[in-house]
């Protein structure tokens, strides 16, 4: 029997579960048939509670419910985003000796939460969640999503959460190249592609641009976006249907919390019906002062309340742009991903920009593409095998390079794989060997610099016994641990096979 293995999404406002089994690749949908779950969870005197259901109590139970926790898994956070999360957080949040802790009262006992211990128990039920997709399976491989600018303090403490919720961690991988995987980025080893991925999650956002070479994915740069999601739009909608209320009751909603957290939970679903269809109806039963409330928005009237923001949604592009010395004209695909990216007017305006960009599309919702991703990498492990190995969650990190490696033959431009390149991966390439003076070449393997012109390592040496110039097929399987190449002359079928050890520091 086929192997299963996952990919697994988990961020401030959602979660996603993807499965690779018998070749193929699959959201797992919740208990609840939705394909995407909400990471929020609340505890109460009996049970613990998450997702849609956590969610929907929040105006009830903010006290007890936890939200946005993954902000705090970041062990790099700034100052001022700590800040903002303790100051917003519906729970109470203490800082004692940098030590983050969420304070919540249980059966009238006050018990204190790690953020990793959230994310563990989040994870748990995306655990549950997995059962119920492969339950013939006794360890449930998965590789998990992480943010680019995660360190791996931050990925060991995101690993150690996965494992303690019932999860085999093959590997983490960072969310950008995910998301290329889901869209088949990569697949063709001839072209050369740079690929800008935009994500706008539900509070956060962050941009990114990968040049694709070979097959390989080196990671330009980055940007993150602490206040800058979907969240800046499900105000504007709540603030005009507080205002429509407003009017017709002449009583003011948002004079009480509780009435615009109960309006502002069914705007979001508002708010996503629009991503798909021309009208939405929000309805709240005994919005304020025992009122219920029911009115009609169409996408039209939502597209022109969100027109003056789209321009703050652009902006991050134009940053990057600016950061890396490229220009629109350089982008080939984009990339968008994240619940917000579903909204079609912002798709719209994005793609406007880009007039040799295309912005790629897929089977996969936006904010499914990277659990996708992620799935199909769990796959590529299992079939080297990697889920043999004793990968724990206390070891386990990104591996990637730290210095680009070059393969140097002889009067042959040279094969070089970027610096950042996520691993294990497979390279395939032909190369032509010009007439040879004497019967032998040299190929030189090392770290370097300056696009291979500047050898910081040595690696290793291979000497080739060749008479006749010709074609050859040039295998790499580079592991965190070793690169090991076969060279095959095409005209004879003759094969000689090579490995080095790689140890490269803090890899």
């Amino acid at each position: 029997m086929a192997v299963a293995s996952f990919g697994l999404y988990l961020g401030n406002t959602s979660a996603c579960l993807a499965l690779y089994k018998d070749e193929n690749v699959d959201v797992v949908a919740n208990h609840a048939g939705d394909r995407v779950t909400a990471a929020v969870i609340a505890f109460n005197d009996t049970e613990t509670v998450t997702g849609s259901a956590a969610k929907s109590g929040l105006f009830r139970n903010g006290p007890v419910t936890v939200v946005n926790n993954k902000r705090l898994m970041n062990k790099d956070i700034s100052s001022k985003e700590l800040e903002n999360s303790i100051k917003n957080s519906s729970s109470k949040i203490i800082n004692e000796s940098d030590n983050l802790q969420y304070s919540i009262r249980i059966n009238d006992k006050i018990e204190k939460f790690s953020p990793q211990k959230i994310s563990s128990l989040l994870l748990r039920a995306m655990y549950d969640i997995s059962t119920t997709a492969a339950h013939d399976d006794d360890e449930h491989n998965v590789v998990l999503c992480v943010p680019q600018r995660f360190n791996a303090e931050s990925i060991k403490a995101w690993s150690n959460a996965a494992f303690n919720a019932g999860f085999k961690v093959l590997q983490a991988i960072s969310e950008p190249v995910a998301t290329c995987l889901a869209h088949g980025l990569g697949d063709n080893k001839k072209n050369t592609e740079l690929v800008l991925i935009y994500r706008i999650g539900g509070v956060t956002s962050d941009i990114t641009l990968v040049n694709v070479v070979n097959g390989v994915f080196n990671v330009l740069a980055t940007r993150y976006y602490d206040d800058l999601g979907g969240h800046q739009l499900t105000d504007l909608l709540t603030t005009y249907l507080g205002e429509e209320f407003r009017n017709k009751y002449k009583i003011d909603p948002t004079e009480s919390r509780r009435s615009i957290s109960k309006l502002k939970n069914e705007v979001e679903k508002c708010k996503h019906i629009l991503s798909t269809m021309s009208t939405a109806h929000c309805f709240v039963e005994s919005l304020c002062e025992g009122v219920d409330f029911s009115h009609n928005i169409t996408r039209a009237r939502f597209e022109n309340l969100i027109a003056p923001c789209i321009s703050v949604y652009i902006q991050p592009i134009m940053d990057i742009l600016q950061e890396t010395c490229k220009t629109v004209m350089d982008i080939k695909k984009i990339i968008l991903c994240g619940g917000t990216m579903k909204i079609p007017k912002l798709q719209e305006k994005i793609g406007s920009i880009f007039p040799n960009g295309e912005i790629l599309t897929s089977r996969w919702s936006p904010d499914e593409s990277m659990a996708v991703g992620a799935a199909i990498h769990s796959s590529h492990l299992i079939a080297h095998r990697m889920h043999d190995r004793t990968l724990n969650s206390t070891s386990e990190e990104l591996y990637s390079l730290i210095k680009p490696i070059c393969i140097k033959f002889d009067q042959v431009e040279a094969i070089i794989i970027p610096e950042g390149t996520i691993v294990p991966i497979k390279i395939q390439t032909i190369i032509e060997v010009p007439v040879i003076s004497g019967d032998k070449i040299y190929v030189n393997i090392f770290e370097s610099e300056n696009n291979g012109k500047e050898i910081i390592k040595k690696i290793g040496l291979i000497t080739l016994g060749i008479k006749n110039s010709g074609k050859f097929k040039v295998d790499m399987d580079l592991t965190e641990a070793n690169l090991t190449i076969h060279i095959t002359e095409i005209s004879t079928g003759k094969k000689s096979s090579f490995r080095f050890p790689i140890q490269e520091e803090n890899s």
